[in-house]
C-alpha cells in the first residue's frame, strides 16, 4: 500500500511511481533515504531526498503484515512483510535504509521478541539487496530531529511536517516516524562522511 502525502500547493507534487507525464523527472536524486518504523501490525515507511536546504518526500506507505493462517501465524506473517518490503525496495530503489532499533520494555517481553523476528527480516531484505543500513534508537531520532531526545512524536510531527514542506495534516504516527527516520539517517550519513573526511585530512597531515 502506498500512501502519498501531499506537499504545499505552490511546489508541485512527488510523482508517483506509475506516473509517466512529462512534467515527471527523468532522474532520481542523488540521494534518497527510505525510514522504516517496523510494526506488527502496521510498518510505516518513507522515502526522503535532500533538496536544496530542505527535504522532499518522494513516497510513502505502510506495510500491513498478514497471514492466511491468521495473525498468530508469525512465519507467514513475517514472510509476507518481508515480500511486500523487497517489493517496495524494488520500488524506491533506496541509497540508504535508516530502520528504528527495537525499544524493549520488561512489561512486554514477547511483543519484543516478535518485533525483533520482523525487523530481522527487513533487514535481511535490505541486506540482501546491497543497500547500506543504519540502526537509530527513538532517542537519536528525536535529537537529531528536534535537539531534544525527549521530544514528544507530536513535536517530531511537526519538525518533519515543516523540514519535508508538508501541510499540517493529520498523519499516522507510523508514517511522520518513517520520514523522521529517513531524515536522520541522511544526518547520519553526512555525519560518518564528514567524520570519514576529518580521519583523512588528520591522516594526511602526519
Amino acid at each position: 500500500m502506498t500512501v502519498l502525502i501531499s506537499r504545499r500547493r505552490e511546489r508541485p507534487a512527488a510523482p508517483t511511481a506509475n506516473d509517466t507525464s512529462d512534467s515527471a523527472p527523468k532522474t532520481r536524486p542523488a540521494v534518497r533515504a527510505l525510514g522504516i518504523d517496523p510494526g506488527l501490525t502496521r510498518t510505516g515507511w518513507a522515502l526522503v531526498a535532500v533538496e536544496r536546504n530542505g527535504y522532499r518526500l518522494l513516497e510513502s506507505g505502510v506495510i500491513a503484515p498478514r497471514s492466511d493462517g491468521g495473525t498468530d501465524d508469525l512465519p507467514g506473517r513475517l514472510n509476507d512483510g518481508y515480500q511486500r518490503l523487497v517489493g517496495v525496495l524494488e520500488l524506491t530503489h533506496p541509497t540508504l535504509v535508516a530502520v528504528e532499533d527495537i525499544f524493549t520494555t520488561p512489561k512486554f517481553p514477547k511483543a519484543a521478541l516478535k518485533m525483533a523476528h520482523l525487523r530481522g527480516v527487513y533487514c535481511l531484505a535490505v541486506a540482501q539487496a546491497g543497500i547500506p543500513l543504519t540502526s537509530l534508537t527513538a532517542t537519536t531520532v528525536k535529537q537529531r530531529i528536534t535537539g531534544n531526545g525527549h521530544a514528544s512524536k507530536e513535536q517530531v510531527q511537526r519538525m518533519v511536517l515543516g523540514l519535508c514542506d508538508i501541510p499540517n495534516a493529520d498523519i499516522p504516527n507510523d508514517l511522520s516516524d518513517a520520514i523522521a527516520l529517513a531524515i536522520a539517517g541522511l544526518h547520519q550519513m553526512n555525519l560518518s562522511a564528514l567524520t570519514g573526511l576529518a580521519g583523512l585530512t588528520a591522516r594526511g597531515r602526519r
